[in-house]
């Protein structure tokens, strides 16, 4: 027959076992007890008892005791009216072309952190006494609630439990889930944080729409202006040379001294015609078209130096810069031309690119408390349980072996 003492003698050898440190006291180790007590501790320490005074305990705070909670749940999907072939930049990535539902469901993990975030919290909830009023604990359950003089990051931990964001990676849709003590916590919570959403998307289209338009609107002054630059400089140069066209000058040139040289042919086959019908190469008549010869010789060469010398109108180097100059100008003209295209592009761009939050289900005043957190409290409490049960079998096993 089994000895009636053997739970506790089994209870007391185990905790001999631990180290000092952890020990309890003589007056609390079974054998120290009275035979009375010894019997008492022995039931209470059975597994059984403590597994169900736990669960018996963890029902009665989750169905009884525990607060009631409401949710309140709307569905929206952040969509762009007119999306560009097909595709649809998201609203924090620029310009990187994405489907509509990846776009939509990236906005929304963005959307996920923002509204968690503590800009928002204090936004919502600017006075952190009014926020500890309004989710104070409450008889009887005094473990569910925000205490009085909490800090500010217990204030963010418990903001962010009272909310949940989830996109969805087939419709790209956000479900935006909130809870509260109260029906109207519930439901002014999810109102304000889709407005916030709404506010989000808003501000972030425009800001980035009117850093693109602010760029372009630069770029199309700074092509004016270097216009204009180039366009001073064309105009001085010419100042300078005479108000004429160094080009045009230069032809005309050319053709001046070509003229010359035709004139300085038919003068020599002139005078070489009067030789041969002269002997005396002294001729007046020879002479006379000598001469117009060597003069015609003398006015070339001096308007070819004239044209190409330094000390004269160095027609050469003059064209050169006047073509720079002239290029310059060509270009400026063509930036400006581009400059404005894009400017006008990235304004159209931006209003076709502007994002909206289009709201899918309006969350609604909850009409009854949510018993769902009643049973994953107490679910978990099972779990726990289960992986103590576990955890503690195979720490006595190792107790045991060593």
């Amino acid at each position: 027959m089994p000895d009636s003492n053997q739970p506790s003698s089994s209870l007391s050898a185990g905790l001999n076992k631990l180290p000092s440190s952890f020990r309890l006291p003589d007056f609390l180790v079974a054998d120290q007890l009275p035979p009375l007590w010894r019997e008492r501790l022995a039931r209470v320490a059975r597994p059984r008892v403590l597994i169900s005074t736990f669960l018996a305990t963890s029902a009665f705070y989750c169905f009884v005791i525990g607060r009631d909670r409401y949710t309140a749940v709307s569905e929206f999907v952040i969509q762009q009216p007119a999306p560009l072939d097909g595709t649809s930049a998201s609203v924090l990535a620029g310009a990187a072309a994405a489907p509509q539902v990846l776009t939509s469901l990236v906005d929304g993990q963005y959307l996920q952190v923002y509204l968690a975030s503590s800009d928002i919290k204090t936004r919502l909830f600017p006075d952190g006494k009014k926020l500890e009023l309004a989710y104070r604990p409450r008889l009887p359950d005094l473990w569910t609630g925000l205490s009085a003089n909490s800090s500010a990051p217990a204030q963010l931990d418990f903001y962010r439990k009272q909310l949940s964001v989830a996109p969805q990676p087939m419709s790209g849709s956000v479900i935006l889930t909130t809870s509260g003590f109260t029906p109207k916590q519930a439901f002014d919570l999810n109102s304000a944080l889709l407005k916030e959403s709404r506010r989000f998307v808003n501000e972030v289209n425009q800001s980035i729409n009117a850093e693109q338009n602010k760029f372009a609107r630069k770029e199309v002054q700074l092509a004016e202006l270097n216009l204009k630059a180039a366009s001073r400089k064309l105009e001085l140069f010419r100042k300078t040379n005479g108000n004429l066209s160094v080009e045009s000058e230069q032809a005309a040139t050319s053709s001046f001294i070509s003229g010359l040289e035709s004139q300085l042919v038919e003068l020599k086959v002139e005078e070489a015609a009067l030789r041969r019908q002269y002997r005396d190469p002294n001729a007046p008549e020879v002479s006379f078209v000598a001469d117009q010869v060597k003069e015609l010789k003398v006015q070339i060469r001096q308007e070819r130096e004239r044209s190409v010398s330094k000390n004269g109108r160095d027609l050469n180097t003059l064209v050169l810069e006047e073509a720079g100059l002239i290029s310059d100008v060509e270009f400026a003209t063509a930036t400006l031309q581009s400059a404005r295209l894009a400017s006008d592009n990235s304004r159209r761009d931006s209003q076709r690119q502007l994002k909206y939050v289009v709201v899918l289900s309006q969350a609604e005043l909850p009409a009854a408390p949510d018993p769902n957190w009643r049973w994953q409290a107490f679910l978990a409490s099972v779990g726990i349980i289960v992986v103590g049960w576990g955890v503690g079998g195979f720490i006595l096993n190792a107790m045991r072996k060593s």
